[in-house]
């Protein structure tokens, strides 16, 4: 089941899209800010984020940025910003789509698809390399690369 983080702060788009994409089978979570969106999109990790620019207490642009920082989701900008340079900064900043409001569910549902479809359903999780040690960022592990092996003849 493909799970979705939508980030609004108006409680009539968020129950909106989540009922819609419920009825289609999608895993819904729901955020009304930007850092409520960083920390659900750290602890749930969706597999595509739908994201208002326009929130309470971050912008939409620190959300992706943030959210670049560690991960490769799926973000489509959903906004009532209308103009080519928010479309131009958004997309730069790292969002994969752009939809302005008013929108119609059927295209939010098909750009769902079309950016799932690109990504693939294998989840890969992020990863970085310190020295001798693999973090797992989202399984919160350390494995270390290096095993020490005795001498041979030993």
């Amino acid at each position: 089941m493909t799970r979705v983080l939508v980030v609004d702060d108006e409680p009539q788009i968020t129950r909106a899209i989540s009922l819609n994409l419920r009825a289609r089978q999608y895993d819904v979570t729901v955020a009304a800010d930007g850092s409520e969106a960083l920390r659900r999109a750290g602890d749930w990790h969706p597999d595509v984020v739908i994201l208002d620019l326009g929130l309470p207490d971050l912008d939409g642009l620190d959300v992706i940025h943030g959210l670049r920082g560690w991960s490769q989701v799926p973000i489509i900008v959903l906004s009532g910003r209308i103009g080519a340079e928010d479309k131009i900064t958004a997309l730069d900043a790292g969002a994969d789509d752009y939809v302005t409001k008013p929108f119609g569910v059927d295209e939010l549902l098909a750009r769902i698809r079309a950016v799932s479809r690109r990504t693939g359903s294998s989840k890969l999780s992020p990863t970085v390399q310190i020295g001798d040690h693999l973090v797992d960022l989202a399984a919160k592990t350390v494995i270390p690369t290096s095993i020490s092996r005795p001498p041979s003849g030993a």
